[in-house]
């Protein structure tokens, strides 16, 4: 016959504080038991432990099972847990997370049983501890045959599931919300987690870096050292959070912008990854809230508050790095691009063709060279043999040189057929921005483009847009430079027949971006794509 032991709550003021919690997740529940199974690896000094966690969803009974390699408990150790409910033997110490006393009953958010099979070191029996939802009776089983364990460890068997639970906790669902929880625990090792459900099983493991990590020490309090783990992004091209984790490396929140003192950038920018640890920060009992108390959380305030300046710096720093790359390749691109329109339009009877212009006086700063023999002077600056199928947003970002010779002058120790491309304009950002999108240096050869201009920063966070503008103000720029006599009419249809021709390179280039990157999810190489063709 099994033993029935009377539940009773060993700390009444607790009770009160606790009880008006609710777990806000089902995983929340879960999380409870893991959280105990990770306690006995780190009370027992047993670092790198595995805890496994089994889905079974399907059939007429689901169940969860919870299971530990750790020293298990004995028969006396399994009464105390059920007579003093709110009181526990964690309490203080630091290695551990569940002081409350509070997990055994978390299975009743998740079904209406909860059996806990345990073996303790040195003994030959399994022991189990039976409790019903709602019943102030725990029954144990000192000789537990069906599920007997081979070694010591705990399983802990969750039944009666409720149906939202079984839909909210997935194999997919459980291991993301443990990569949240737990990550910083697994990375530095003190235990492993698998989730397996049916013929599937995978690891928990923890982010991997997700943006440039930032060399920030330790700030040394007097309660303790306050951690930071953080990485930063040029762009906020995806969401991006700053964890706060505490005591035996458990996450208390997902967002440190969720609390108001850190509700502003850096933190909601979507540029700032990783975490903060804390081992003093409390949790309420809900254990998805930090307890704002009066001597520990002002510590953690004042560290982070410490450290701002750096992280809002060098976000600065990185998208101003960023700025410099994708204008450097687009710049490039733009030059390929005019140097296929080009060689299109020396075939159409074109006054930007003749070296000194339709009339006196006009200007031919882009105009390129009739050079001797059959080659073709409007050639342009196309790329190498087997490059020119790229996308755009993969060629090479190196700087543009700006011309150091008159143009027209060829470079010296150049090729002959770099010399021709040295008519193509360079785009640089223009130092002294007026009110117009862009304007041509000729001394430099450069198209200068407007930064702070309302089109360019409505672009500017979208490279391929951002192409097709800038691509748009070179040949406004060549248009306007070539014909400086023309009437508007005739300026506006040459502007047409050019910009006709530079879209349909543009269309090609992003049909090969988004060829390139099918390929690339398809698991192709870079060469498999490069013998494919245009899209």
């Amino acid at each position: 016959m099994p033993e029935e032991i009377k539940l009773r709550i060993g700390n009444l003021a607790k009770a009160v504080l606790v009880t008006g919690q609710a777990y806000q997740d089902p995983k929340d529940a879960l999380n409870e038991f893991i959280s105990n199974a990770a306690d006995a690896y780190l009370a027992a000094d047993r670092r790198g432990g595995r805890i496994t966690v089994v889905l079974r969803r399907q059939g007429r009974h689901p169940l969860i099972a919870v299971d530990d390699e750790g020293p298990g408990m004995d028969a006396d150790q399994l009464r105390r847990v059920a007579r003093s409910l709110f009181e526990s033997q964690k309490e203080g110490d630091p290695r551990t997370l569940g002081e409350k006393a509070i997990g055994l009953l978390a299975f009743q958010q998740l079904g209406g049983r909860c059996d806990v099979v345990t073996r303790p070191e040195g003994g030959d029996q399994t022991h189990c501890l039976h409790l019903d939802r709602g019943s102030t009776i725990a029954k144990l089983e000192l000789t537990e045959r069906r599920r007997a364990r081979v070694g010591p460890g705990t399983t802990v068997y969750l039944g009666d599931l409720d149906p939202d639970a079984v839909r909210g906790i997935t194999l997919r669902k459980l291991v993301d919300y443990l990569q949240r929880r737990r990550g910083a625990a697994i990375e530095r090792g003190d235990y492993s987690i698998e989730v397996v459900q049916g013929t599937h099983s995978e690891l928990v493991a923890p982010f991997p870096p997700d943006g440039v990590r930032l060399p920030i020490p330790p700030r040394p309090t007097l309660l303790g050292r306050v951690e930071f783990s953080l990485q930063v992004a040029p762009r906020p091209d995806h969401r991006r959070r700053v964890a706060v984790v505490g005591r035996a490396g458990t996450t208390i929140i997902d967002d440190i912008s969720d609390l108001d003192d850190f509700d502003g950038p850096p933190w909601n920018s979507d540029q700032v990854a990783g975490r903060i640890t804390f081992e003093r920060l409390l949790q309420t009992a809900g254990r998805r809230g930090i307890l704002l108390d009066r001597q520990v959380y002002p510590v953690f305030r004042n560290a982070v508050r410490e450290v701002e300046p750096l992280v809002t710096a060098t976000l600065g720093r990185l998208a101003e790095e960023s700025d410099r790359e994708v204008s450097d390749r687009v710049s490039e691109a733009v030059r390929r691009i005019f140097g296929r329109v080009l060689r299109e339009l020396s075939d159409l009877e074109n006054p930007m063709r003749s070296w000194m212009g339709s009339e006196d006086g006009d200007g031919a700063e882009l105009q390129l060279l009739v050079e001797a023999g059959n080659e073709d002077p409007l050639a342009g600056d196309d790329v190498e043999s087997g490059d020119e199928d790229l996308p755009i947003s993969l060629q090479p970002a190196a700087r543009p040189e700006r011309p150091q010779e008159p143009p027209g002058f060829p470079e010296s120790g150049s090729k002959a057929g770099r010399q021709r491309s040295r008519h193509l304009p360079t785009l640089i950002p223009d130092p002294h921005p007026e009110a117009a999108r862009s304007r041509f240096d000729p001394d430099a050869g450069a198209v200068l483009y407007n930064q702070s201009h309302p089109d360019f920063l409505l672009v500017r966070g979208d490279e391929m847009a951002l192409l097709d503008y800038l691509a748009t103000l070179v040949a406004k720029e060549y248009v306007l430079y070539n014909r400086p006599r023309a009437a508007p009419e005739e300026l506006a249809e040459e502007l047409i027949r050019m910009l006709v021709r530079v879209r349909r390179h543009l269309m090609r280039s992003r049909a090969m971006a988004h060829h390139w990157s099918t390929g690339r999810a398809r698991g192709h190489s870079q060469s498999d794509m490069t013998r494919a063709g245009p899209a």
